[in-house]
């Protein structure tokens, strides 16, 4: 441990979830907690970088689990820090600092999660703790991807008490939150997570629909 709040981390594997999206597990450093929905700040260790030097990844495992989990999209050209994140082995070290972030989850609520692309990352943490699995009710998912590419789906499947919807094009998207918001914004809460634009289109499709300002929660995606 670097400091109260930073942490040298070692990769354990890596993982393709589909296409452009990756996967990576760190050995979970002794006493790190978080709530589920919070971000890190990582750094490479031993590496030149050029350009930023430190990324915000949002924690995609749960405080159950036993290693930290983030993901994020990586395209052909790349930025320097992703490139050379892709190609870490496991053994090499990252610097953590965190945890940061108020995107966590209510669980006394039911919640409807609203994910657009790589914003799945948080909201698979929320989905899958147990806080949320302990309590006999039906969550939903809205999990927009323009390519129909979605990380996670075989597992968030799998997981009880959790209605999901696909959708692959905005149009789909905003039907499919148009029906549910006008189901349960009595009752639920939304988490949004994605692009600025995507989470901003989303808040301002829920607000209509008349979901109150305090019953929306945010995570937005910047240069991920």
């Amino acid at each position: 441990m670097v400091s109260a709040n930073e942490y040298v981390i070692k990769m354990q594997k890596s993982t393709n979830l589909g296409k452009d999206y990756y996967g990576f597990d760190f050995a979970k450093p002794e006493g790190f907690t978080f709530s589920e929905g919070q971000f890190a700040l990582f750094g490479l260790v031993g590496k030149e970088i050029t350009g930023r030097k430190l990324r915000a990844f949002s924690l995609a495992s749960t405080g159950e689990e036993p290693f930290i989990r983030v993901a994020t999209k990586i395209v052909a050209a790349p930025s320097d820090f992703k490139a050379k994140l892709l190609e870490m082995k496991p053994g090499e070290e990252l610097t953590m600092q965190g945890p940061l972030g108020m995107f966590t989850f209510s669980p006394e609520h039911q919640a409807v999660f609203i994910a657009g692309g790589i914003g799945i990352t948080p909201i698979r943490s929320m989905l899958m703790c147990q806080a949320r699995m302990s309590v006999a009710r039906q969550d939903i998912l809205i999990y927009s991807e323009l390519e129909s590419n979605y990380p996670f789906r075989a597992e968030l499947e799998k997981l009880p008490g959790l209605e999901i919807h696909y959708a692959a094009d905005v149009e789909p998207t905003q039907k499919i939150i148009v029906e549910i918001a006008n189901k349960h914004k009595d009752k639920a809460f939304f988490y949004l997570s994605g692009s600025p634009g995507f989470v901003n289109g989303i808040q301002s499709l829920l607000e209509k629909q008349g979901v109150t300002d305090d019953c929306i929660r945010h995570d937005v995606f910047i240069g991920y």
